[in-house]
């Protein structure tokens, strides 16, 4: 078993950020929806609330655009659909997260509907469409798109076929079946344009949209106090030392100091004038900067 097999290498994806939902593992949104599925089947009054019909939207009843992708004609249509659901969510989940796969899965049965009900209503015929197929083709051409590259066998072909090249000919070969049903009912009751429309949705949005549609994490971090820095004094070698300046190099200051000091020792420090005090008072003030 390798390294990367071992639980603590696996890392799940956030779920918040369009990973696995909490507490149901990687693949619980896929068992949801197949829970889902199987439990209107089981339930003829869900299934008759939604089936989806051309005269229904036209009443306003849009719910059923997404209701429908739920709802199966047999037991044999149920089966292939979850089945299909099972391989291809799975692939889609790990690699995007449960967030995309819920969009996938939602709006590529959303253009489905609306690609098959807008031909046949061009095309004067009435749209009953049941069953999660345009959703699957939405999954399964965002994993196309992503890894177009990747080659599979297809029975009773002999060799390996991009993945890309099978996607394309799913999308003409429905598109031709879809375009005969329209000129004629007798091609059967399977609605080949919504699964052009979930495949085409997934090859937009594998090519330009996974990218942005994500959910927000949002993180409250304290952030530590910045610490003050202290101030920093730079010495300018281009001034003096202000006491140097002022008296060591000025004979004259140094002469009119010295005279007040002798004249503070014989008359007291009262007898000096103001021009005497600045003296006095300037040198004490360069005595303590040096002394700092």
């Amino acid at each position: 078993m390798g390294s990367q097999d071992r639980d603590y290498m696996r890392r799940g994806p956030d779920w918040r950020n369009g990973g696995s939902m909490p507490h149901l593992g990687e693949n619980g949104i896929v068992w949801i929806f197949i829970g889902i599925s199987v439990a209107v089947f089981l339930i003829p009054p869900f299934q008759d609330a939604g089936v989806f019909t051309g005269s229904l939207l036209r009443q306003g009843q849009f719910w059923r655009l997404i209701t429908y992708q739920f709802v199966h004609a047999g037991i044999l249509h149920l089966a292939m659909n979850m089945l299909g659901l099972y391989l291809i969510g799975r692939t889609v989940v790990s690699r995007l997260g449960a967030t995309q796969f819920a969009l996938i899965y939602f709006i590529g049965g959303i253009c489905g509907a609306l690609l098959q009900y807008g031909a046949h209503s061009a095309a004067g015929q009435p749209t009953a469409i049941v069953g999660a197929s345009a959703s699957l083709s939405a999954l399964a051409f965002v994993f196309a798109t992503i890894e177009p590259d990747m080659r599979m066998m297809v029975f009773p072909i002999p060799v390996p076929i991009k993945l890309s090249r099978l996607a394309w000919g799913y999308i003409i070969l429905n598109g031709l079946l879809g375009l005969a049903a329209l000129r004629s009912s007798s091609v059967g009751n399977t609605a080949y344009l919504a699964h052009v429309g979930g495949a085409l949705y997934g090859v937009i949005h594998g090519r330009y949209f996974r990218q942005r549609i994500l959910l927000p994490v949002i993180r409250f971090t304290r952030s530590a106090p910045k610490p003050k820095r202290p101030p920093v004094y730079r010495a300018r070698p281009e001034q003096p030392n202000v006491i140097d300046a002022e008296f060591t190099s000025s004979a004259k200051r140094a002469a009119d100091y010295n005279e007040v000091l002798d004249k503070i020792n014989r008359e007291g420090i009262g007898s000096l004038t103001p021009a005497e005090r600045r003296i006095l008072e300037r040198a004490s003030e360069n005595l303590g900067r040096r002394n700092d």
